[in-house]
């Protein structure tokens, strides 16, 4: 069994224990991965030297993330009707994800057309600008789906069932007493809150970008898990200034990552980083997906949800983020016949 290097309270990836249960709420697109020598140019048609196709967006690749690593993923998105959204299905259910539709019916689904050439480098074309929402009744539908959930994530795409199921979380009984937090691991000896109180399950927000509804959704969330591009109203660049922002709108415990850089991560009574491991990129595209999806497993169920043990989530999510990046594509790590693995 792997379990973190520094021996903390993270859940062990590659471990299965009682299969725990995630809650994905966001956007799904159908992404077409193509491998290029280079993008065309004017007028030019090339050739690709490989071809992915697969269901993608940040709550989808963060599903695939977690039920790859032993858990059971329902994912909650609009997918609708037609052949593209057929795919999209059946590559959603070949990975072992339970699916709820917001928009049955209809043809909804956004569609990617991403180029990555040798170097890494991407150029991504998308059609997901004006996402539809869900249709009426669908807030109340995923509402139920909240029943037995160990974690729960969001995107900040469907804003609104998001919130739904969120206030919904508020009104579960309180099954146990919170127990006590763990001293922050930097220079403070100032204990840190626990990231939710005991009897509901943690939320953590996906932030790749500020996005219209975000702001409603921060009240509601435990741990938010930002990119560098995640900018706040009157919020600039710097990581500190967008982690005080957060700690100061909801979260109790908040984290930027910077690509292959330094994870840094905020309590309001501590802070550090967290440094993923030197590894050769292939292709980045969904890194961040994965990361989110390891995190939400490594926390789930979690009795404890300390500053050690969200710390030790960040390094053990860091380490499989960084597996995937190794091949090209967002499926080809699920297959490359290594176990998942913390250490």
């Amino acid at each position: 069994m792997a379990r973190q290097e520094d021996g903390g309270g993270a859940r062990p990836v590659g471990e299965v224990a009682g299969r725990p249960a995630g809650l994905f709420v966001g956007l799904t697109t159908l992404d077409t991965i193509y491998l290029v020598r280079h993008p065309p140019g004017p007028d030019e048609k090339i050739v690709a030297d490989d071809l992915v196709v697969a269901a993608g967006g940040p709550a989808t690749g963060a599903a695939v993330a977690f039920a790859h690593l032993g858990g059971r993923a329902t994912l909650v998105s609009a997918v609708g009707s037609g052949p593209l959204a057929a795919a999209a299905r059946a590559d959603l259910a070949a990975l072992g994800i339970r699916h709820h539709d917001l928009r049955p019916g209809e043809q909804v689904l956004p569609v990617s057309a991403i180029m990555v050439n040798a170097a890494g480098e991407r150029a991504v074309v998308s059609a997901h600008g004006a996402l539809p929402g869900a249709a009426p009744g669908a807030a109340d539908a995923t509402r139920a789906l909240l029943t037995g959930a160990d974690v729960v994530l969001v995107d900040g795409h469907q804003p609104d069932v998001a919130v739904g199921v969120l206030a919904a979380r508020r009104a579960r009984p309180t099954t146990a007493t919170a127990a006590p937090a763990s001293v922050a691991r930097t220079a403070s000896t100032s204990p840190a809150g626990t990231a939710s109180p005991a009897g509901w399950p943690p939320v953590v927000l996906d932030g790749g970008s500020w996005k219209p509804g975000t702001e409603r959704l921060l009240p509601h969330v435990d741990v938010a898990l930002c990119g560098s591009a995640f900018r706040p109203p009157g919020v600039g660049g710097d990581p500190d200034e967008v982690l005080r922002y957060l700690l100061a709108h909801g979260p109790s415990f908040a984290a930027v990552t910077r690509g292959p850089g330094p994870v840094r991560w905020a309590t309001a009574q501590a802070g550090g980083e967290v440094r993923p491991p030197a590894v050769h990129a292939v292709d980045t595209l969904g890194a961040g997906d994965v990361f989110h999806g390891a995190f939400a497993w490594s926390i789930a169920g979690s009795p404890e949800l300390t500053t050690d043990a969200l710390v030790d989530a960040l390094g053990a999510a860091s380490r499989v983020a960084a597996r995937s990046v190794t091949s090209f594509g967002t499926r080809s790590w699920l297959t490359r016949g290594e176990a998942p693995r913390c250490g």
